[in-house]
C-alpha cells in the first residue's frame, strides 16, 4: 500500500528565563531579514529561482569564501551562526517572491525566528536548548516547554518563536507518515467504505453514516453539543453586550478582548472536539473516505448568514477544515461532492417524500431522520458517481483496444 505523510503544527508554551536574550536574538533576526530582503530586492533575476539558489547566491555575497573570497556586504552582528543567517535568508527570499508575485514590496519584514537545525537541541515536549544571542556572543540556553505530548516516532522539524498575547510560544512542525496513500479513485476501486456526513444546525453538529461498497448503511453517528455550544456563546455575547457601556470608551484596540477570546477558544473546542468524534467514528467502522456536503456559493452564504456566527451550523466551516487535515494524518481522505437533490429522495427506497419536522417521509411510508436520510444519500451519490466514471474508463479502454 502506497504511504505518505501528513505535517502538522504543535503549539508548545515556551519558559526562558532569559528574557533578555530572547528579545536580542529576535531583534538581531529580524534585521538579519530586512539586510538579505534589500538585497534580493535589487536582484530580480533570483526572483524565480529556488531557496537553495537563492541562498547559495546571497552567501556569495555576504560571507568570506575559503579562497580568499571577500564579501561585498557585511550581514548584522558580523558573523553570523550558519544555520541563523540561512533561516534568515529563507524568510527574506519568500517575503521577495510573495511581494514580487502580488507586485507589492513592503518596507520592512516583521518575521518570527525558526530555529534551523544548529540552533536548538533536545527538543522534548518538555524543555528545549535554544542558541540565543546575549548582545555580546551566542550561549546556549534551557527553556522549558508545555503542551501535548509529541507523536512517538514522528520527525520533530524546525520550531517557530512565536508570540501570542503574552504568552511566549514555539511552534513545531511534526511530520507523522501517513499509512495509506490511496488516491480515492484506488480506493473506491477496491471497495472502500466511506463516512458521508450532514451538517446541522440543531444539537447536533454533523450527522454521520457509514456505507459499504454496496450502499448499504452499516453505522451513524451523532456528534452532539450544538445546544451547549449555542448557550455558551450566547452568555458570553451578554457579558459583551452588558460590559459596552463600561469598555466602548476605553482606549483599546479591542475593548472586551477577552470574552472575544473566549468564543474563539470556545469555537475551537467544540470544532476539534466533533472533527476528531468523526474521525474516530471512521477509523471504529473502517472507513477509508469522508464526504462533506458541498452547496452552491450562494445558497452556502445565505445559510450561514441566517444561522448567525455563533451556531452550530456556522462552526461548520471551522470542522471542515479540521476535518481535512485530521483525516490525511490517519490515512482518510475527505471529498466534497455538490449535495443537490439529496433531500428530496428516500434513501431507503428512491421515491421522493418531504420533510416533517426532524423525519423525512416518503410516498412510500418510510420515516427517515432527515439529516440521516440526506447524509446517506449524499454517499451513495458519491459512489455512483465513481462507478459511472470507472464504466466510462473501462468503455474507452476497451474501445481504444479494439482500433
Amino acid at each position: 500500500m502506497k504511504t505518505g505523510y501528513s505535517i502538522r503544527t504543535w503549539r508548545m508554551r515556551l519558559f526562558c528565563s532569559e528574557k533578555q536574550m530572547i528579545e536580542a536574538t529576535e531583534d538581531l533576526y529580524r534585521e538579519a531579514v530586512n539586510f538579505y530582503y534589500e538585497l534580493l530586492k535589487d536582484r530580480e533575476d533570483l526572483w524565480e529561482e529556488n531557496l537553495l539558489a537563492i541562498q547559495g547566491q546571497l552567501e556569495k555575497l555576504t560571507v568570506p569564501g575559503k579562497d580568499g573570497r571577500v564579501p561585498r556586504y557585511i550581514p548584522p552582528g558580523g558573523k553570523l551562526p550558519v544555520y541563523f543567517r540561512r533561516s534568515a535568508m529563507n524568510k527574506a527570499a519568500m517575503a521577495v517572491k510573495t511581494a514580487a508575485g502580488a507586485e507589492s514590496f513592503p518596507e520592512k519584514i516583521d518575521a518570527n525566528i525558526t530555529f534551523f537545525k544548529g540552533m536548538y537541541r533536545d527538543l522534548t515536549d518538555t524543555s528545549v536548548v535554544l542558541k540565543l544571542w546575549n548582545g555580546k556572543k551566542w550561549i546556549w540556553t534551557e527553556c522549558s516547554l508545555t503542551g501535548r505530548p509529541f507523536p512517538k516516532e514522528a520527525a520533530i522539524l524546525s520550531p517557530t518563536l512565536v508570540h501570542e498575547e503574552k504568552w511566549l510560544m514555539l511552534h513545531v512542525p511534526v511530520k507523522q507518515e501517513n499509512s495509506d496513500a490511496r488516491t480515492a479513485k484506488e480506493r473506491m476501486k477496491e471497495g472502500t467504505r466511506i463516512c458521508s456526513v450532514r451538517f446541522t444546525n440543531t444539537d447536533s453538529f454533523a450527522v454521520c453514516t457509514v456505507l459499504d461498497e454496496q450502499s448499504i448503511p452499516l453505522a451513524m453517528k451523532n456528534c452532539s453539543g450544538g445546544k451547549s455550544y449555542r448557550h455558551h456563546c450566547r452568555e458570553l455575547l451578554k457579558k459583551i453586550e452588558t460590559s459596552k457601556t463600561y469598555t466602548d470608551k476605553d482606549n483599546v484596540t479591542q475593548p472586551n478582548r477577552k470574552y472575544y477570546m473566549h468564543l474563539k477558544h470556545l469555537n475551537e473546542h467544540y470544532a476539534h472536539q466533533a472533527s476528531k468524534e468523526i474521525i474516530e467514528f471512521c477509523k471504529k467502522n473502517q472507513a477509508g473516505i469522508i464526504v462533506l456536503p458541498e452547496y452552491e456559493e450562494n445558497f452556502s452564504r445565505i445559510s450561514m448568514y441566517r444561522s448567525g456566527n455563533y451556531s452550530p451550523l456556522h462552526l461548520s466551516i471551522r470542522i471542515r477544515n479540521y476535518l481535512k487535515y485530521k483525516a490525511w494524518a490517519e490515512g482518510i481522505l475527505v471529498l466534497e461532492l455538490r449535495a443537490d437533490g439529496t433531500e428530496k429522495y428516500c434513501s431507503i427506497c428512491g421515491s421522493p417524500g418531504k420533510k416533517q419536522g426532524s423525519l423525512f417521509i416518503c410516498r412510500n411510508g418510510h420515516q427517515v431522520n432527515r439529516f440521516l436520510n440526506a447524509a446517506r444519500n449524499l454517499g451513495t451519490k458519491c459512489q455512483e458517481s465513481f462507478r459511472r466514471n470507472q464504466k466510462t474508463s473501462e468503455k474507452n479502454s476497451d474501445n481504444t483496444a479494439v482500433d
